[in-house]
């Protein structure tokens, strides 16, 4: 299945037909997806070796390791997701006359064939959580909302997909701002949704609930991922200067995450959600446009391999959980020992679940998402003759 991944048409299918291919774009998706399911195998298992109870969030891991911060404050890879959908409909949108109808169009082959899969399985398997109008709040983008489906282990990350699409309903309008008033309306935009998280955390609202499970505390990750798209239609040359924009931005994800972490991390809820959003996402924004310039120095087979992790990437996190949930009932998730339950997990995670989760997102991938993905069409046309940029190289 690997080589096939690697050699084979499946990864041609993921190329958008409305701008150019960028492989490094796939080397981060596919560096997200394996990060959630390192996030959720770290705390998961370390909690079950520590605790012998249900998962707990009050027992957030601290650390003293800024790269064990990266995997243990892992849900950052959901605003890198949030920020690549910014950034990549920016690139093949700006500029351009967007056909509204092919948009969504593309945007329901590319999500929801494995969304209503899962669904399905996790009614069937969940039977006794069904009725009728949670099933359409799930399948109307409201997958977010607690009265959702509850499908158990397969729609235990649901809640993303709704917020992405909220995204997509909101893109139309927010290209429009940006053809018509530039970059600072987008500028404008996260300012004022800093304002309104201030005000929601005045009035006593729940802000880890708001700003992680919502557009208003995710919206900032896909304008700063918009912000990142204009600039590099704009300016991107790839070279050493940017090189080391890609090192300093590892810096300073590493940074954040390790300060958040010590605040408390995930688990808080307090003012922090007002601004952390709008930090990480910044963060992410910086690395994004480094890593793009960074990334022409790896060797082919790694960029390739990189590629085919990618290419699966929406397989992997849509199936990952089904695969932990799997062998934490089973007690198979600390076969193998080490003195630290977070070591312990990460070791689990690596050696006997990744293989499994690659295994079945390759399976999923092959079998539902790439039938859809191949009847994509075209739906940008040139509004006006656009200078053309410099291309990354591929070497």
């Amino acid at each position: 299945m690997l080589h096939f991944l690697l050699h084979g048409p499946i990864v041609s299918a993921m190329k958008s037909t409305n701008f150019g291919y960028i492989p490094a774009l796939d080397h981060l998706r596919g560096f997200a997806a394996v990060l959630v399911l390192f996030f959720h195998g770290s705390h998961f298992i370390s909690h079950k070796l520590a605790y012998g109870t249900p998962y707990d969030p009050a027992n957030w891991t601290r650390t003293d390791n800024p790269f064990s911060a990266l995997v243990i404050e892992g849900h950052t890879a959901v605003s890198l997701f949030f920020l690549l959908s910014g950034f990549v409909f920016t690139v093949g949108s700006l500029q351009k006359k967007l056909n509204y109808l092919g948009f969504y169009r593309n945007r329901l082959l590319r999500t929801y064939p494995l969304f209503l899969f899962f669904l399905i399985l996790g009614i069937a398997f969940n039977v006794e959580n069904f009725n009728i109008i949670a099933l359409w709040q799930s399948v109307f983008f409201m997958a977010n909302s607690d009265t959702a489906i509850n499908g158990g282990a397969f729609t235990y990350v649901f809640w993303s997909i709704a917020v992405e699409w909220h995204f997509y309903l909101v893109f139309p309008l927010l290209l429009l701002a940006v053809q018509k008033w530039g970059w600072q309306a987008l500028l404008a935009l996260i300012l004022i949704f800093l304002f309104v998280r201030t005000g929601a955390y005045l009035v006593g609202a729940d802000m880890r609930e708001l700003s992680y499970y919502t557009i208003v505390g995710r919206i900032d990750q896909f304008l700063l991922g918009m912000l990142a798209g204009i600039y590099y239609r704009n300016y991107f040359v790839a070279g050493k200067r940017l090189d080391y924009v890609a090192i300093a931005g590892t810096g300073l994800v590493l940074v954040l995450l390790f300060g958040f972490n010590r605040l408390g991390g995930g688990a808080v809820n307090n003012y922090l959600w007002i601004f952390w959003p709008t930090l990480e996402a910044t963060a992410w924004a910086i690395f994004l446009i480094g890593y793009l310039s960074i990334a022409r120095h790896f060797h082919r087979l790694v960029g390739k391999t990189l590629v085919a992790v990618g290419t699966v990437s929406y397989s992997i996190y849509m199936g990952h959980y089904l695969v932990l949930d799997y062998f934490l009932r089973n007690d198979w998730d600390s076969l193998l020992r080490l003195s630290d339950p977070l070591a312990t997990a990460v070791l689990n995670t690596l050696v006997l679940m990744l293989p499994v989760v690659l295994l079945l997102a390759a399976t999923t991938y092959y079998c539902v998402e790439r039938p859809f993905l191949l009847r994509r069409r075209k739906y940008m046309q040139a509004a006006e003759p656009v200078a053309q940029r410099p291309e990354i190289s591929a070497n």
